[in-house]
């Protein structure tokens, strides 16, 4: 089962947080991105469940992923969306 990607991120991007980052126009839903939510997040076969740690005013997104797989974190990511 193909899961979509809620924003694209690569993963080794850090800056001095230490986190990873994108720009919230990388989103597929920039509604969706807020902090503290969980999001699937990544490219290719790098993807993971994460939560969205900030959103800054110049449109910077740091993500924290939460470890696991996908399968097992996808119920975090429903939380609080429709069901479709």
């Amino acid at each position: 089962m193909a899961i979509p990607i809620d924003i694209d991120v690569d993963w080794n991007t850090m800056d001095d947080t230490g986190l990873p980052w994108t720009f919230v126009d990388e989103a597929a839903d920039p509604s969706q991105i807020v902090p503290g939510a969980f999001v699937i997040a990544g490219r290719d076969g790098a993807v993971a469940v994460a939560e969205v740690v900030d959103v800054g005013d110049d449109g910077v997104v740091h993500l924290r992923d939460i470890g696991g797989t996908v399968e097992a974190n996808l119920h975090l990511v429903r939380q609080g969306r429709p069901v479709s």
